[in-house]
């Protein structure tokens, strides 16, 4: 426990020294809700006759609940590899706490904070405010979706040797993850064309919870199976490959 708080100490102090991861964690998600506020109170209002923004709310948000936890990942992603640059990784071969329990402490620290940021973005946000959702079937999807924290987390650090090849798996596997997103433009079995992103269970799942206010635990269920499953396998090779 004793050395859990120390690395916390340290991330805080390595959180706070970067500028960049500053903005990450606290300055982005602050945007996102003011983001969100200026589209629903100013620019929709003004282009309401040309162009109906207030029907495309749902995706604004459902693009948010992605980027979240995605971000704290990358976060955690960069941690790691400022780490193994020091050589951390090696050292705790000789330390009390393992290189396991390093890792679970790494995604579970920043996990947390991503799934108290998806918990107040509804309320905040205002996306949602107009439609059938349902705050208390949105809290496991909340969690569905902070599972992409460790997964981000663990992707970039695995096939990243160094920052630019970190910043370059972020971009891409970003756009990736936005490309579930065409289910509000498909219908019947061709959505599931998406099924191996991801974010596509939660999406699937969502987007019940946002126009019916009721939860469809079947994707749901098969999504964290899934996503558990990459962890895991994420994992192996991170383990692997350091």
């Amino acid at each position: 426990m004793v050395y859990v708080l120390k690395l916390a100490v340290n991330d805080f102090k390595n959180i706070i020294r970067d500028r960049f991861l500053v903005y990450a964690s606290i300055i982005l998600p602050l945007m996102l809700v003011v983001v969100s506020r200026v589209i629903l109170h100013w620019i929709a209002p003004s282009l309401s006759d040309t162009f109906p923004i207030a029907g495309n709310y749902p995706m604004i948000f459902m693009l948010c609940t992605t980027m979240i936890p995605l971000v704290y990942g990358f976060i955690g992603a960069f941690l790691i590899l400022d780490e193994r640059d020091e050589h951390l990784l090696t050292v705790l071969r000789v330390m009390p706490i393992s290189r396991n329990s390093y890792l679970i402490y790494r995604m579970f620290f920043l996990s947390v904070f991503a799934f108290i940021v998806l918990l107040v973005f509804p309320p905040l946000s205002g996306l949602v405010e107009d439609t059938m959702f349902s705050y208390v079937d949105y809290i496991p999807i909340a969690v569905f979706f902070t599972l992409l924290t460790p997964f981000s987390a663990l992707m970039v650090s695995s096939f990243a040797s160094n920052k630019v090849q970190a910043f370059a798996i972020f971009k891409i596997s970003g756009t990736v993850f936005l490309v579930p997103l065409f289910i509000f433009l498909l219908k019947g079995t061709l959505r599931y064309i998406f099924a191996p992103v991801p974010n596509f269970w939660g999406f699937m799942t969502l987007k019940e919870v946002i126009y019916s206010g009721s939860n469809d635990y079947l994707h749901l269920v098969v999504g964290f199976v899934y996503v558990i499953v990459l962890i895991g396998f994420l994992f192996y090779v991170f383990n692997k490959k350091n």
